[in-house]
């Protein structure tokens, strides 16, 4: 295909008799389309004669699912395929993931948990030992043929992982393991290769390889490369001739399927998989369609049944979950204290909320939600009170206006506050944190401070400067050429200088896939969004397996009475009860009862309806 038709784009339908019919792009030549019949030749229903034509190719049923991989390798994959609703559901049922679940469903969690007979790990080169419930969850995945693993953060669900691919790979189930995980868990995956196995029987794990090799037992990839028509080629010689493990790591990142780029490209590389796995603590981060798409990257098409569907009565079989209980961790000492306002920052932020809700009610209301435009600045105003009732010079910055009534209560003088808050009102959450870093200093004890504002984060930088904080933002490189500035070295210097008493970060960077108890179990949360995921992982990074039975883990959240602080609490309980009860895990229920980031808006808000939540009291 000539350059100027890299981006046409064909089309995958179901005829009459429920057949695949590959559509020819436009603007493409005939020679490019002759090629693209010759590779799918042996796909074809009846004869070429008659299943070849000048604009399609129509393909047996029985091989729908082998049409994704096809469409990956040269020359189709220089062009775009859109599949239709009838497509998608022949592709996910062609191979029959129904059935494979079905048979799961069929044997009970007591006889998926009974130890494979003649599996002797050790002698595959697995030398970790496993604790009890990793080794329930390896019998049960291995049974599964990969499966889902919905334990919770910090229970070793990449020792786990391992395991069952040595499992699968002397089974010959599995020859090679792609792993999709977000950046922060890329050293993880490294690091627990390495704890695992014996030094003769290491894999060869390759961490976003520039050229994939095909002595990389192990390929490791951020979700957003998936989409990369040079990584997906690459994927596809790599896997040529065997058959791939592909684990999804942090895969409620994939929560929203085809609503999003991310999710519609891991649930297309799951539909090509040979076999899947999924990992995540918080498969249900804000509502049960989560739960379902998570589901369908290792059942494709089967999530809705799971969750709301004929199968939901048995959901129980079709995942493994160790519990906090599991994992007899000291217990969480989870505190929320509620700070007051001084006068200044009250007055900012009364004025604040009486602005944006008469904007609100200006943009039509509440019944205009469904406006992309308006819904998405609804949600930078909810999110610029949740900043500011840390610190209103988080919002008010040269740069960003704001339009604010200027007749404030008593003396204030709003304009003045507005033109420089830093100077004129003292951030009460902010000191909080600080006094709460120094007290643990006193103790001997290093703290990490969370906050998903760059602007607060900057306020805790310099409020925190004696401590000599580590800071972890977007913003902090994965790799930088001086090695002083990126993410490996600020983890380092807290983890091993002592004369660095704080870790300063947001959620959205570093709240997955990072091990923090070994250096600090106190954690200080400034703001919190809505997102229940996010606030989840994050507590998870100190209170996690291995840590210390006298270690006295505590985790204080800051709430500024009466704002909408009060709002955020609310809502994020409900969510963690609601995952607690999807679970079956009462363990989580005592953490119910207590650029602004680099994730973006939808990393904070999570399902929240803007305009609703403006346009209510708090």
């Amino acid at each position: 295909m000539a350059n100027e038709n890299d981006r046409a784009t064909g089309t995958v339908a179901v005829d009459e008799e429920g057949r695949p019919v590959v559509r020819r792009p436009e603007h493409v030549t005939d020679r490019w389309w002759q090629e693209v019949a010759n590779l799918l030749r042996p796909t074809v229903h009846g004869t070429p004669a008659t299943a070849v034509t000048a604009t399609s190719v129509t393909v047996r049923r029985d091989r729908a699912r082998a049409l994704p991989r096809l469409l990956e390798r040269h020359p189709a994959a220089s062009a775009r395929w859109s599949w239709t609703p009838a497509a998608e559901r022949l592709r996910a049922s062609g191979g029959g993931t129904a059935d494979a679940l079905t048979r799961l469903l069929a044997t009970d969690v007591a006889e998926q948990s009974v130890w494979p007979v003649g599996l002797d790990l050790a002698a595959l080169g697995f030398v970790r030992p496993l604790r009890p419930f990793q080794r329930t969850a390896v019998a049960r995945l291995v049974a599964a043929g990969g499966g889902a693993n919905f334990s919770v953060p910090g229970s070793g669900k990449t020792t786990v992982a391992y395991a069952v691919f040595t499992a699968l790979r002397a089974r010959g189930a599995a020859h090679a393991m792609l792993v999709v995980a977000p950046p922060s868990a890329f050293d993880a995956w490294v690091e627990e290769a390495r704890a695992c196995f014996a030094p003769p029987r290491l894999p060869s794990v390759a961490v976003r390889p520039r050229v994939l090799a095909r002595t990389d037992t192990v390929v490791v990839l951020n979700y957003e490369r998936l989409g990369d028509p040079v990584v997906r080629a690459g994927l596809a010689g790599w896997s040529r001739g065997r058959k791939v493990l592909t684990v999804f790591d942090e895969a409620h990142r994939a929560k929203a399927g085809a609503a999003s780029r991310r999710g519609a490209e891991a649930a297309e590389l799951a539909r090509r998989a040979d076999a899947t796995m999924v990992l995540t603590g918080t498969p249900m981060p804000n509502r049960p369609r989560d739960l379902e798409a998570v589901f369908d990257l290792v059942w494709p098409g089967q999530g809705h049944r799971l969750v709301h569907g004929d199968l939901a009565r048995l959901r129980d079989r079709a995942y493994v979950r160790a519990t906090k209980d599991d994992l007899e961790l000291p217990p969480l000492r989870l505190r929320v204290e509620r700070i007051a306002l001084d006068a200044s920052h009250r007055a900012l932020y009364d004025a604040m909320c009486d602005r944006v809700r008469q904007w609100a009610r200006d943009a039509g209301g509440a019944e205009r939600a469904a406006s992309g435009a308006v819904a998405a600045q609804a949600g930078r105003a909810l999110l610029n009170l949740i900043a500011a009732a840390a610190n209103p010079a988080a919002v008010f910055a040269p740069g960003r206006p704001w339009s604010l009534p200027l007749e404030g209560p008593g003396e204030t003088d709003l304009a003045s506050l507005v033109a420089d808050p830093a100077r004129h009102i003292r951030p009460a959450k902010v000191v909080r944190a600080a006094q709460l870093v120094a007290d643990n200093r006193a103790r001997g004890r290093k703290t990490v401070v969370w906050s998903g504002f760059l602007g607060n984060v900057e306020a805790l930088t310099a409020a925190l400067a004696r401590h000599r904080p580590a800071v972890i933002t977007g913003a902090t490189p994965l790799d930088e050429p001086t090695g002083r500035a990126n993410r490996r070295a600020h983890l380092d210097r807290f983890r091993h200088d002592d004369d660095c008493w704080a870790l300063i970060a947001t959620p959205q960077t570093l709240g997955e896939g990072v091990s923090l108890h070994l250096a600090a179990s106190d954690q200080v949360h400034l703001d919190r969004g809505y997102a229940a995921g996010t606030w989840l992982q994050a507590i998870d990074r100190t209170h996690r397996l291995g840590l210390p039975a006298d270690a006295d883990p505590s985790c204080t959240v800051l709430l500024a009475t009466d704002t909408i602080d009060e709002r955020v609490n609310e809502v994020l309980n409900a969510k963690v009860a609601a995952l607690a009860a999807a679970l079956r895990d009462p363990a989580l229920r005592p953490v119910a009862d207590p650029s602004l980031t680099d994730g973006g808006i939808d990393a904070l808000l999570g399902d929240i309806d803007a305009l609703r939540e403006l346009l209510r009291p708090w």
